[in-house]
């Protein structure tokens, strides 16, 4: 009996300090992320890479990161379930066998290619229920909330082709004129400020009350000044130039519409760049969204 004690107290006294010794990195819910959790993400971090790149983006993570993974792993499963969307067991086999006729593996290989690679089936059986439920989540939460617009593009590609002298636009100006005396280089960036207030509707301050408009349609750049085009390369459309003094008076014009008289580069150009606009947003909605929604859940990090 007193053996019996003994070793019981004894195997208690281990599990409490394997406890110990595996520390709790955060908690989200009733989920709980330890240290050894962490340290099995970065020992299989290439086959996670592999699997699902768009979840494991970066080359190396810290703890922090990681935690940060597992946080957004139990949020995306709980809004999802909450939606009534629950990935099944057979659904994540299905994709798994799917993947292994792919690649020519029978179940045999599959375990032993895993176990090269740091990892195993159960691990990978949820890395796979991972991947799916991060795509279902951006298909149904993430992208109704992003949207590119030609506008958007447009200016994009405007950035990316400011030097080069091959890209020829052609523009739609409204040009503001003043008298020199009034508005002199000193006072250029009160001007273009008062003047970006007006166009928003905003009172026109009365010392600009002589201001004269004109607007110049179908204007190339062939037709305009060096100086006025460089002004024009850094203004995007809806917005002023700087001030400019010519043919005797101080002019800012508003870019009320600028286009690609060669349009082909630009349709060649705009689905690469609708990608990379929309990945830059899609990362900043993530973003948002997670830090919003955190406030549903119990989150804790140590």
């Amino acid at each position: 009996m007193r053996l019996f004690l003994l070793l019981a107290l004894t195997f208690s006294t281990l599990n409490i300090n394997a406890k110990l010794l595996d520390k709790i990195a955060a908690v989200v819910d009733d989920h709980i992320i330890t240290k050894s959790m962490i340290d099995r993400v970065k020992k299989s971090l290439p086959i996670r890479q592999n699997i699902s790149p768009f979840i494991y983006k970066q080359e190396n993570f810290t703890d922090k990161e990681i935690a940060e993974l597992f946080i957004r792993k139990f949020i995306i499963r709980s809004t999802l379930a909450e939606q009534g969307y629950v990935i099944s067991d057979a659904t994540v086999e299905k994709e798994i066998k799917r993947k292994e006729q792919r690649l020519g593996l029978s179940r045999a290989d599959l375990i032993s290619f895993l176990k090269k690679n740091n990892t195993n089936f159960n691990e990978f059986f949820e890395l796979n229920k991972e991947a799916i439920e991060f795509n279902h989540f951006n298909s149904v939460v993430i992208i109704p909330l992003i949207s590119v617009s030609e506008q958007e593009i447009k200016n994009e590609f405007f950035k990316q082709n400011v030097n080069n002298k091959t890209v020829s636009y052609r523009y739609t100006l409204v040009d503001f004129s003043i008298d020199p005396s009034i508005v002199p280089k000193s006072k250029y960036a009160h001007f273009r400020k008062s003047m970006q207030s007006f166009q928003k509707g905003g009172p026109l301050p009365n010392e600009y009350g002589s201001i004269e408009t004109s607007t110049l349609g179908d204007i190339t750049a062939d037709g305009l000044t060096e100086k006025l085009q460089r002004l024009l390369n850094k203004t995007q459309e809806g917005e002023f130039t700087q001030p400019i003094e010519m043919m005797g008076a101080t002019h800012i014009f508003y870019v009320k519409t600028r286009d690609v008289v060669e349009s082909s580069l630009y349709q060649q150009s705009k689905p690469q760049i609708r990608a990379k606009i929309y990945e830059r947003k899609a990362k900043e909605v993530t973003k948002m969204w997670f830090e919003r929604e955190k406030s549903n859940h119990y989150v804790k990090t140590y």
